[in-house]
């Protein structure tokens, strides 16, 4: 009798855990709402990164907490500190990292914290006649404070590259609004 009793607590508990786990799972998108711009604090050799570059981000995309299917993309701008554009592109979600939901008042406006890994790919840049397109992979956090915890990261995005995207290139937000979508 007390093994058909655990047997059945088991079998309840496999069946529940899918379903308490798939009700946190939602398809979104993201949309940059204008430019969104970060600087970068230091300088980042060999990079042509120096403190107080700006990159200028816009763009949009799509992710699914549950299957990690991931898509969008958009254009940059790397600005030198004298306000010269040093370079220009394009670029490309290749991963979905990691979303932390906020929620929001409805589902056209959510909040939350995406990481994804983006490919970008200049189309113009100084050193375009020695290099032609270069290619760079990066993590992008973005952040959209509705709702938001207090301690969430600021609103906008920032940049992280070096081993596991651990180190800031340009991780301190300038300017920019962000905002998700459930799309139900």
């Amino acid at each position: 009798m007390k093994i058909k009793a655990i047997s059945a607590v088991l079998i309840a508990v496999f069946v529940a855990i899918p379903l308490v786990e798939a009700q946190g799972e939602t398809p979104y998108s993201f949309t940059l709402m204008g430019p969104n711009v970060s600087e970068a604090e230091m300088s980042r050799p060999p990079s042509h990164v120096e403190a107080g570059d700006l990159l200028r981000l816009t763009g949009s995309g799509t992710f699914d907490t549950s299957t990690g299917a991931v898509s969008g993309g958009g254009s940059f701008q790397h600005i030198k500190s004298d306000g010269t554009v040093h370079g220009k592109g394009v670029w490309t979600i290749t991963q979905f990292v990691s979303f932390t939901p906020y929620g929001g008042p409805h589902s056209g406006k959510q909040g939350g914290l995406l990481k994804i890994i983006i490919e970008a790919t200049s189309t113009w840049s100084v050193h375009w006649a020695e290099t032609g397109p270069e290619k760079f992979t990066f993590m992008v956090q973005i952040s959209s404070l509705v709702n938001a915890p207090v301690g969430a990261p600021v609103e906008g995005c920032t940049i992280w590259g070096g081993p596991n995207y651990a180190v800031p290139i340009f991780g301190v937000v300038v300017s920019g609004r962000t905002l998700f979508h459930m799309n139900e």
